[in-house]
């Protein structure tokens, strides 16, 4: 009878060592990321810092509303000549508005976000499960390694690639390339903060591999929102008080 009963709980330890829990794919990987970097009802402060090769600084600050992954709106602050400029995203579409014109027009997700090296799909459009396809490229003890390749021809970049700290689920850095393979960008993540529930890096910074130019954005603050007004998504709102 003892016999029976240790042949018994032997060949559940071998059944259960056989079958370890079922590891996270690139795909889940990726959409934790995502709730991390892009959570629906927020309002921040952005400063965006743009070095050129002459020397000169240019820097921005744009206060962001945020409903989710479909629906954000930027206000320009500083500088002056640039205060009340206003980005819109609805859907698939980024809207831009210059009060200098009074009118919104339409730009393209791959255009630069305040003539710097973030495009306006870096900074307003973190839904890439909803653009690309995933897969584990690698795996190292401390990183995944995970390749995103754009669905069709309207995403921003042919294809990234993001390193993402296992223990954290933060990502560390990011490659962006065009269709030809060719490196064209890379991000760096850092200054990792928590922000209420949420804790993502503070500080990002974007070194355009062609131009050789680098561009920083950074969070000053933000705040989770139990609703923000449906109005301030609207097109023909751009220019008006909300």
């Amino acid at each position: 009878m003892i016999k029976i009963i240790l042949a018994l709980t032997f060949g559940a330890s071998l059944t259960f060592a056989t079958h370890p829990a079922k590891a996270e794919s690139a795909t889940e990987i990726i959409a934790k990321v995502e709730k991390n970097l892009a959570p629906p009802n927020f309002k921040s402060l952005y400063q965006f810092t743009n070095y050129r090769l002459d020397g000169t600084v240019a820097q921005y600050d744009v206060r962001f509303s945020v409903k989710d992954v479909n629906h954000s709106h930027g206000y320009f602050l500083k500088p002056e000549r640039e205060k009340g400029r206003e980005t819109l995203r609805l859907k698939d579409t980024i809207w831009t508005y210059m009060p200098s014109v009074a009118r919104a027009v339409r730009v393209a997700d791959r255009e630069s976000f305040a003539g710097g090296d973030f495009s306006n799909a870096d900074v307003m459009r973190v839904d890439w499960l909803a653009q690309y396809d995933t897969s584990m490229a690698k795996e190292t003890k401390n990183q995944f390694i995970i390749d995103l390749v754009a669905k069709n021809s309207e995403a921003a970049y042919a294809k990234m690639r993001i390193w993402i700290d296992k223990t954290t689920t933060q990502p560390v850095q990011q490659y962006f390339y065009d269709s030809k393979g060719t490196l064209l960008k890379v991000c760096k993540y850092g200054s990792v903060k928590t922000f209420g529930s949420i804790t993502r890096p503070a500080k990002l910074v974007m070194e355009n591999v062609i131009t050789k130019l680098k561009s920083e954005m950074q969070i000053i603050e933000l705040h989770l929102e139990n609703k923000i007004p449906d109005g301030r998504f609207v097109v023909d709102n751009l220019g008006k008080e909300i």
